[in-house]
């Protein structure tokens, strides 16, 4: 397991209450379901990674298998919405 260093934007970020946290994670999925965890009851809907866009370390991840390693930086932004 890697020690991941998490950012939310958005939404994500109002919704949660959660600007940034370090999360143990193996990969992608097992990130998403632990902040799940962790925001039981703060949030009406689940992070997913089909709504979210995701980087790591600056760059935009589109699998949602990807590996960590420890120090890896992870950013969640929400969808973008609006009228």
């Amino acid at each position: 397991m890697a020690k991941v260093k998490v950012k939310l934007f958005g939404v994500y970020r109002v919704d949660t209450h959660i600007s940034d946290i370090e999360i143990q994670a193996e990969k992608l999925s097992d990130l998403l379901e632990a902040l799940n965890k962790i925001a039981v009851g703060e949030q009406k809907s689940s992070l997913s990674f089909t709504d979210a866009t995701v980087f790591v370390n600056g760059e935009h991840c589109k699998k949602k298998r990807q590996k960590f390693n420890d120090g890896d930086e992870v950013w969640l932004l929400s969808p973008a919405s609006g009228g």
